[in-house]
């Protein structure tokens, strides 16, 4: 499975790379339109988003767009030791550096756990319609939201992929740590699972 995935995440990332600068500004501008995602970007909020590095969907329209409708927004930022994410808040008080793989980062006195956020809008190489994830193989994700799979009705925070529609495959090979979506916003659409509060 191992063998699998790292040739499923080098023939995404050379999709994902192929795609135009002119395609990826368009498709970053059309998820902001989205309904389901305006219902998301509520004041008040929690909403986690992330700094797009390389061919990474680019969140930053939804950033300005959370940040424009009131909402308290937050970016993840990875540990020097083990693989649980912080979140750190987004606004004029942050103060930028570069942390690890070189990603900028704010920070900021204000962090929020993970329990805590409504939102999280999730980068990803490739999606099944099972909405399975998968990621750039750390692991920070699966692990910082272990504690979804142990739910059975009440799923916040919600989870959201970001990702271009040639980022879909036909079936993800999963293990039983891999992360599962609650939804996934592409360029062509909206896709869901379930129904998330």
């Amino acid at each position: 499975m191992i063998t699998q995935k790292t040739q499923l995440r080098r023939d995404l990332r050379q999709r994902r790379t192929a795609i135009s600068k002119i395609q990826r500004q368009a498709a970053a501008w059309a998820v902001t339109h989205y309904p389901q995602i305006l219902q998301k970007l509520r004041r008040g909020k929690k909403i986690a988003l992330y700094v797009p590095v390389g061919s990474e969907f680019s969140a930053w329209p939804l950033i300005f767009l959370a940040l424009q409708r009131g909402c308290l927004v937050y970016l993840p930022v990875v540990p020097k030791v083990g693989r649980r994410l912080n979140f750190v808040r987004l606004n004029e008080g942050a103060v930028w550096s570069y942390g690890a793989f070189n990603i900028p980062t704010p920070s900021h006195s204000e962090q929020c756990s993970s329990r805590d956020l409504d939102s999280v809008f999730v980068p990803l190489l490739g999606f099944d319609l099972q909405l399975a994830r998968l990621g750039q193989g750390g692991g920070y994700y699966d692990t910082t939201f272990a504690f979804r799979r142990l739910r059975k009705t009440w799923l916040k925070p919600a989870l959201i992929g970001l990702a271009y529609s040639c980022q879909q495959v036909e079936r993800l090979p999963c293990e039983a740590w891999d992360l599962k979506l609650d939804a996934i916003a592409t360029e062509q659409g909206w896709i869901r699972r379930s129904p998330i509060n």
